[in-house]
């Protein structure tokens, strides 16, 4: 028998079967775009399933995949098998830090350019690396687009210094008014009057080489430069210009290399428990055991909830717009072309969407089919919601026109229009909690990598404000950052305001990632190490949420962990923040109704409608008593008559609005 190993353990410890969170206490997650530093994400929701059962799960770009496993590893867990916790999530961020043979982290492997775009890719690696800046995109273009690199490198920086030489030479020569030509000159008929013809011969040639190349040398580097400059606008063009305008379709390319969407669909196909020929669908989740039913008695509601709510975020940048996935009855219909997809998707993929899916009728020569709904596989949605751009090429979907004429559609990263949807799953009054994992690159000077802000009346005006003047503060030097700043502030802004406000600030954790290590996400040369340590950090992000929402019992107690003060205050909050927002939204509604200026009576107005027979009595009777009720709860919320105003308000207040579905 060997000895045992004492090789410290790295990460959490497995889920135990014999210690799963009781029956009815479910929470839901909403996890934050970025790209590599996703792996901050596994360990944090292991944490989070050793104390809840996850009923709604959402995100974006990466976050998007983090769903997606955790939604099929709580679909293996209704079924019995922690397989998806145990097996696929606790060894993710180990298996991603291990090299690989090709070079670098099998995380670095999974991205795999398509045919012609590996100089692209080691370029945009090189710009989004650790290393100084200029260096590494140099060093990444001399070895990407000159022959030979270890030869022409030394060489081009050879001939920069010579052509310096020959341009500080011909400066001067022209500065003193061609005097560098006439002194070879002067030289050369010295040569051949003082020296035998044969040696004049070779001092004039060898005058007239070393002045050509005193000016000639100068355009040589340019020839490089030039040369270089040519070959990277063709690719440029052809990757970038056209089509998907992207380098990486997901799809592993002819060389044996599996690529992220295959490693993807393979993870979550493990995690769920089922085989790579029936892909999971948001129908399986939606159909699991062991779901909240939170229908009420008498409500007449007759479709049971879903027991698993996955739910992602996708852009249409042809519609300029947010979209969900799945599709809800009223976003309106997608569809999809066999041929398009085969180049980001596993055959399993496409065979499953085209059984699902028939060809469109009206349109044949198109070869559409409907992009489904439930039977969409969780995989389809996350590579929807990951089309980081540039990186990931963009995924064609198609829409009709009103008149039926259909054009395509560009689906790219989530993260555009909404990078942190903390709203996604968001009740009046929650029954469970609503966690969320933010990954954001500002902090306090001196402050924790990882902060749960509290819901205060004497909070600052933003939770994580920027950074105080220091040495770690945003430069805004030159035109580039200011420009930088508008750029992020038109992305962030939705999401910002929504973690400002309490209800929602105090259940987001949020972990600092730092910008000059981690490159926004998109550092691709992350070593092992590093990507352990993310790990590690979302371990802890897991385990503070748990320890604010819930009371761990001693070592020696029976019962089971309970719920917090911080969680009823929580819930406390959530009601009171809706009441406030609701008493300023509803205020004036009576007199709009019956009273307004230029305008018909909510009651003859309906009175019409009926008559015009696009009422029924019933319906009639339905809105008058709603009018009613609504007219009597502005009386109730009137702050002079019956409510107290809270003696210590949290800022902001929420206020509330109607908005289109994504």
């Amino acid at each position: 028998m060997s000895a045992p190993s004492t090789t410290p353990r790295v990460g959490p410890l497995p889920l135990a079967a014999d210690d799963q969170p009781p029956p009815g206490r479910y929470c839901d997650l909403v996890m934050k775009g970025g790209v590599t530093d996703g792996v901050v994400y596994p360990w944090a929701i292991l944490e989070l399933a050793r104390q809840y059962r996850f009923q709604s799960i959402g995100g974006t770009s990466v976050g998007a995949v983090a769903a997606a496993l955790t939604a099929a590893s709580e679909y293996s867990r209704r079924y019995g098998s922690l397989k998806g916790f145990n097996q696929v999530l606790l060894e993710v961020p180990q298996e991603l830090a291990k090299a690989h043979s090709s070079g670098g982290t099998r995380l670095r492997s999974l991205f795999q350019p398509v045919a012609g775009a590996r100089a692209l890719l080691e370029l945009l690696i090189a710009a989004a690396s650790g290393a100084p800046g200029w260096r590494a995109i140099g060093s990444a273009l001399a070895a990407n687009y000159l022959p030979w690199p270890s030869l022409c490198l030394p060489l081009a920086i050879g001939l920069a210094a010579l052509g310096a030489v020959g341009a500080l030479a011909s400066l001067a020569g022209l500065a003193a008014a061609g005097l560098l030509p006439l002194l070879q000159a002067a030289l050369s008929a010295w040569a051949w009057v003082s020296l035998p013809s044969s040696l004049a011969w070779t001092a004039s040639s060898a005058l007239a080489l070393l002045g050509a190349s005193l000016l000639l040398c100068p355009l040589l580097p340019l020839l490089l430069l030039g040369t270089i400059s040519v070959l990277l606008a063709r690719d440029l063009r052809e990757h970038l210009g056209g089509q998907g305008m992207g380098l990486c379709t997901g799809l592993g390319q002819p060389g044996g290399l599996e690529g992220f969407t295959d490693w993807l669909h393979q993870g979550i196909q493990a995690a769920s428990g089922r085989p790579l020929s029936q892909p999971l669908t948001f129908r399986d989740l939606w159909h699991a055991p062991g779901g909240p039913d939170p229908r009420p008695q008498g409500s007449g509601l007759q479709e049971r909830p879903r027991s698993i709510d996955l739910q992602m975020m996708s852009t249409n940048l042809t519609q300029g717009r947010a979209c969900g996935f799945p599709l809800s009855q009223d976003s309106g219909a997608l569809f999809f072309r066999e041929q398009e997809f085969a180049a980001y998707f596993p055959p399993e993929i496409l065979q499953h969407l085209c059984r699902c899916s028939p060809l469109q009728t009206t349109h044949p020569d198109w070869g559409l089919r409907a992009l489904p709904q439930g039977e969409l596989p969780v995989v389809v949605a996350a590579r929807l919601s990951l089309s980081f751009p540039v990186l990931f090429k963009a995924l064609p979907l198609w829409s009709l026109t009103e008149g039926g004429a259909p054009y395509r559609c560009w689906f790219s990263d989530g993260g555009i229009c909404a990078n942190f949807p903390i709203h996604l799953f968001d009740a009046l009054l929650p029954r469970w909690p609503t966690f969320g994992i933010s990954l954001v690159d500002q902090k306090w000077p001196g402050g924790p990598d990882l902060w749960i802000v509290p819901a205060c009346k004497d909070l600052p005006e933003q939770p994580h404000p920027p950074t105080p003047p220091g040495p770690t503060a945003p430069a805004w030097g030159h035109l580039l950052d200011f420009l930088s700043q508008i750029l992020t502030t038109a992305r962030k802004w939705n999401d910002n305001a929504s973690v400002r406000l309490p209800g929602v600030r105090e259940r987001v954790v949020n972990i600092y990632l730092d910008p000059q290590q981690y490159k926004g996400g998109l550092n691709l040369n992350l070593g092992g190490t590093d990507i352990l340590q993310l790990a590690a950090k979302g371990q802890a992000a897991g385990q503070l949420l748990v320890d604010q929402f819930l009371v761990r019992p001693e070592p020696a107690a029976v019962l089971a962990s309970e719920p917090s003060q911080h969680w009823h205050a929580h819930r406390w909050l959530r009601f009171t923040t809706f009441v406030n927002a609701l008493q300023v939204k509803i205020a004036g509604f009576q007199r709009s109704a019956t009273q307004a200026v230029h305008a018909q009576p909510l009651a003859h107005m309906r009175s019409q409608i009926q008559a015009q027979a696009r009422l029924t009595p019933a319906q009639s009777q339905a809105l008058a008593e709603a009018q009613t009720a609504l007219e009597q709860l502005e009386h109730s919320l009137n702050p002079s008559t019956a409510l107290v105003q809270q003696p210590a308000k949290p800022r902001p207040q929420a206020e509330l609005r109607l908005r289109a579905p994504l």
